[in-house]
């Protein structure tokens, strides 16, 4: 017996509709995912370019095409309706010294304003220390480079436990 091939599948799927020329509802194609996280189910969509499939009218009435899903968090940005946790912890996961006061104060600001709390307070330690190194400035940078250690391993975890469906 072979293997199912997923890929293969949805192509032919979608073959067929083509051929059929009917509209196509999310509720039959179940690996399409809404990036704005509305309820796929309840839009209509068709076929578009590219086999692409159109995921949603802009304002104008357009479709929308997915290219993919895209991440939407913006550094410093605060808590929306829409924000994107998994776009802000990839952020922490892979904050380092070298990016700078400025950036890590605006990561900082997000993690606050969305109560991640648990994983922030590495990444103030590390502010703090290099907004006032003391007077052993090689040892602030140590005491800075593990707080931003501890600050990656938290985001880290936080992700892989939002990845998996534990929050």
């Amino acid at each position: 017996m072979n293997k199912f091939n997923h890929g293969k599948w949805i192509k032919d799927y979608k073959r067929a509709l083509i051929e059929k020329d009917e509209k196509v509802t999310l509720k039959d194609l179940l690996h399409t995912d809404k990036v704005d996280g509305k309820k796929a189910d309840k839009v209509d969509i068709k076929l578009g370019a590219e086999n692409d499939l159109a995921i949603e009218k802009d304002k104008d009435g357009m479709d929308v095409y997915a290219g993919g899903i895209r991440e939407a968090y913006k550094l410093g940005q605060g808590w929306s309706d829409d924000f994107d946790y998994v776009g802000m912890l990839k952020a922490g996961s892979q904050a380092t010294y070298e990016d700078g006061l400025e950036y890590l104060q605006k990561l900082y600001d997000s993690f606050e304003d969305v109560n991640y709390h648990r994983e922030n307070k590495f990444l103030g330690y590390a502010i703090e220390e290099i907004e006032n190194p003391g007077e052993d400035v090689n040892q602030a940078m140590e005491r800075i480079e593990d707080d931003l250690e501890d600050f990656n391993k938290a985001c880290l975890e936080t992700l892989k436990d939002i990845t998996k469906g534990k929050m």
